[in-house]
């Protein structure tokens, strides 16, 4: 992934070591109504996943569908 792409998505943070995950990985913030970050991690809690996984999941379900 070229980061030059992306710069508005980018953190600021350093990486952390004890991250075992992909190397090419890509934070990001996301603001939301209180109303939907808390639906959101009763969802998340309902499943017993982290908002994380949830995220993807939706994410991925998105990309995966034809435009």
């Amino acid at each position: 992934m070229n980061m030059n792409t992306i710069p508005s998505m980018m953190s600021g943070g350093t990486r952390n070591p004890a991250w075992k995950g992909p190397e090419d990985v890509v934070e990001i913030g996301l603001l939301l109504p209180s109303n939907r970050a808390a639906a959101l991690l009763r969802l998340a809690k309902d499943r017993h996943e982290s908002v994380g996984q949830v995220l993807r999941r939706l994410i991925d379900r998105e990309l995966a569908e034809p435009a």
